[in-house]
């Protein structure tokens, strides 16, 4: 069985008792795979992390954000990583995400994001 190492540069960060894992893959393509997110994730052979959050390249915002779970299964959103990159991107920056379009605010130490309405019915909450 071969050994395939790759190098990944990223970021450790912290919101409101929350860690998190950012990846910053624009111009680079996908680098980042359930299986490598499983194995930053592990928190006593990887770096550990409650999310993973690899910001990419969109054709209809600044940025998109994709989120990994500690498991390697996506997140369609997360409140605190999103704060997190956008204090990275500073100022106002649009973002996709699975669960919609989010429109942020950075500046200085304060960071804002516009969530949109929360969704209640059945059908519309993924399980």
């Amino acid at each position: 069985m071969a050994i395939m190492t790759q190098q990944i540069s990223f970021m450790k960060m912290h919101g409101l008792g929350n860690d998190f894992v950012i990846v910053d893959s624009r111009g680079h393509g996908p680098v980042i795979s359930a299986e490598i997110a499983r194995g930053l994730g592990n928190r006593h052979l990887g770096v550990g992390f409650d999310q993973l959050a690899v910001i990419s390249d969109s054709p209809q915002a600044d940025v998109a954000l994709t989120f990994f779970n500690a498991d390697g299964s996506t997140a369609g959103a997360c409140g605190n990583a999103t704060r997190c990159v956008a204090s990275l991107l500073g100022g106002r920056a649009t973002i996709e995400t699975d669960g919609g379009l989010l429109v942020t605010e950075a500046s200085g130490s304060l960071v804002s994001v516009d969530f949109p309405s929360p969704r209640f019915d059945w059908d519309a909450i993924p399980l």
